[in-house]
């Protein structure tokens, strides 16, 4: 009699028996063994009886049919203890009954009873193991460790479950990738005391590079390793342990040499998600079958630890170069920005391209600054124009301006840009009343010969702003005739007077802010004509 006991994806277990010559196993409605699930086919498999022994042959399924986690090529002789892995499903197979130490476990549907003897591992030489990431990505989780059939195997799954918990919370703690892979060679030697270890990780041409390596020869010498494990594990997305290289006739030709007294060889993807960085391959020249598929497991689930800890580490520093970058970019911008239109621009909510937009410009400088150097130290001129611009920024910058440039003994500031500003004429006028007020009182501590006045013009209109320059350096700006405008109208006003265009006037007019009165019409150099100007006298 044929006896299954079947591990659901749930985590259920039930038993059942077959009493026929075969058993067909699949997904389709009329399969004695109906397992549904979308990896399953239609006729997956099936379980023959022939004389005393049962074989199982694939029938050619979709995802293959794997014993004790290599996948059968066509047909396979089951021994009491193999692991069938059909889809999600685990089919651990007992032929019959017998008396042993028994182990009883109460399901939901039935007592099942099953012998606490470890399995049988059959070896054979050249035999290879290959298991997709799919099938052990899970395979270190609690309810997998339960599953477990026979408490030998289960003791061994839950010591390494203790062991990945305990580099996981190690790796947790590492700061950058040479103290990663450092623990990892440490922790390999340690649990799977290997003849060598390499790691290898991909390089940007998606080339894997041996990055660390370790070997217990005495002249420390590393032996190269086989290529043809490590393609296989990227190209297929698969761990493999072979148990007897010596003999396997998967390597290539090539390859003889480099196996030459290797008896097993044990290689991991170094993994995340389906992202592959490396591989962990190691090997052993003392005896064949060193390493079990448990190791496999175990190895694979550290490469998966350590693929996220590097992940980790990548991220941490691509954070840091860009809080790096992040500070550079603000350290430039609030040259000309205010902390709070920097903050936009970063945020993505003021934009620098160039485009045309309605802004009111805002100029002041400094009258007879050509006879104040004339008669200033190089010091003194520095300080006069240390205090200008000093209290011209911080005003401008607190009424959300932009400081386009100083342009010597002159300030060009811009209201309304980057960011739109329905009261940006406000605003302009506003700085204009406090720069003047500020100077005033300022200069006063100067010496007599040093103190100095300024004039101020502002005017509203189209303008083109935005980001201009090289490569090698960019400056916001704004171009257009409201900003020669604006400059001319400064050069007409008297020291401490503050002008304004007709446009600028007729938007701050309902304000009731400011005291404004109209002043005579006057031609400008380079303008057509007299333009009407009226002059800002303070506040109300």
């Amino acid at each position: 009699m044929l006896s299954l006991l079947i591990n659901k994806p749930d985590g259920q277990e039930i038993e059942q028996g077959f009493n026929g010559e075969q058993t067909m196993v699949g997904r389709h409605e009329k399969c004695d063994l109906r397992l549904v699930d979308s990896m399953v086919s239609r006729n997956h498999c099936i379980i023959l009886k022939e004389g005393r022994r049962f074989v199982v042959k694939d029938l050619e399924s979709r995802n293959g049919t794997w014993i004790n986690g290599r996948r059968i090529k066509n047909r396979r002789s089951l021994r009491t203890g193999d692991v069938i892995q059909v889809g999600p499903f685990r089919l651990f197979f007992q032929p019959e009954s017998r008396p042993a130490e028994q182990l009883s476990v109460q399901t939901e549907n039935a007592e099942i009873n099953y012998s606490e003897v470890e399995p049988s591992v059959h070896r054979h030489e050249a035999e290879i193991v290959v298991k997709p990431l799919g099938m052990i990505s899970n395979y270190l989780s609690e309810a997998t460790v339960e599953r477990i059939p026979t408490k030998i195997r289960r003791e061994r799954l839950n010591r390494n479950l203790v062991t990945l918990y305990r580099i996981t919370e190690e790796l947790v703690t590492t700061k950058d990738m040479a103290e990663i892979l450092d623990y990892i060679m440490l922790q390999i030697f340690d649990i799977f005391s290997p003849s060598q270890a390499t790691i290898l990780l991909r390089d940007r041409d998606e080339t894997p590079v041996p990055i660390k390596q370790k070997s217990t020869d005495d002249k420390g010498t590393i032996r190269p390793i086989s290529n043809t494990i490590v393609n296989r594990i990227l190209k297929d997305r698969v761990a493999i342990l072979t148990e007897n290289a010596l003999e396997d006739p998967r390597f290539e030709m090539g390859e003889s040499v480099i196996i030459d007294g290797i008896r097993s060889v044990m290689a991991a993807p170094i993994w995340e998600d389906r992202t592959i960085l490396g591989v962990i391959y190691v090997d052993s020249l003392d005896i064949v079958g060193g390493y079990q598929s448990e190791d496999l497991d175990l190895l694979t689930a550290i490469g998966h630890q350590t693929a996220l800890a590097i992940q980790r580490w990548k991220l941490t520093e691509r954070l840091r170069e860009e809080a790096v970058k992040s500070a550079v970019i603000r350290q430039n911008l609030s040259r000309f920005h205010s902390a709070q239109i920097v903050d936009l621009i970063l945020e993505g909510a003021a934009d620098l391209a160039v485009k045309e937009t309605v802004a009111t410009i805002f100029f002041c400088d400094i009258v007879g600054f050509t006879s104040l150097c004339e008669s200033c130290r190089p010091q003194q001129l520095q300080e006069i124009l240390n205090l200008f611009c000093k209290i011209v920024n911080q005003i401008v910058f607190n009424e959300q301006g932009t400081l386009d440039k100083f342009i010597g003994d002159a300030a060009l500031a811009i209201f309304g840009a980057p960011l739109p500003q329905e009261d940006a004429p406000v605003r302009a006028v506003r700085s204009a009343l406090k720069i003047r007020e500020r100077l005033e009182h300022a200069v006063l501590a100067l010496p007599k010969e040093l103190r100095f006045r300024v004039r101020y013009g502002i005017n509203t209109g189209p303008a083109i702003v935005g980001n201009f320059g090289s490569d090698e350096r960019m400056d916001y700006t704004i171009l257009g005739h409201a900003v020669n405008l604006a400059s001319r109208i400064s050069q007409a006003a008297e020291p401490d007077q503050i002008l304004i265009g007709m446009e600028t006037y007729e938007q701050i007019a309902d304000a009731d802010a400011f005291s404004v009165q109209k002043v005579a019409s006057r031609p400008l150099k380079g303008v057509k004509g007299k333009l009407k100007l009226y002059e800002v006298q303070g506040f109300l």
